[in-house]
């Protein structure tokens, strides 16, 4: 399956052993991430990173697995969490290479 779209927020953690983007299987560290268009993907950490791409002095550059990992804890946390430590999409909505 391949991943479409240009801008990707991340929705949380997942325990699903297989990434949407590459094929990998036995995943131990994945996430969820949405397009635009609301379509759910899961995706392996590494896959994440470079899905995940943000603009820096004009390069676009990956993010660290730790981020990523990071990023969607945060999003699967409770709402009082979210509320408390002031959490919000606006936060993580980055945009695709």
């Amino acid at each position: 399956m391949a991943i479409e779209g240009t801008t990707f927020t991340v929705a949380g953690t997942s325990d699903y052993p297989v990434c949407d983007c590459c094929g990998k299987t036995n995943l131990t560290r994945a996430v969820i991430v949405r397009n635009e268009c609301g379509e759910e993907f899961n995706v392996g950490c590494i896959c994440a990173s470079k899905v995940l791409r943000q603009r820096y002095q004009g390069k676009k550059v990956k993010l660290s697995t730790a981020a990523v990992i990071s990023i969607g804890k945060a999003a699967s946390a409770s709402k009082e969490w979210k509320e408390r430590n002031g959490y919000g999409a606006h936060s993580f909505q980055l945009v695709a290479a």
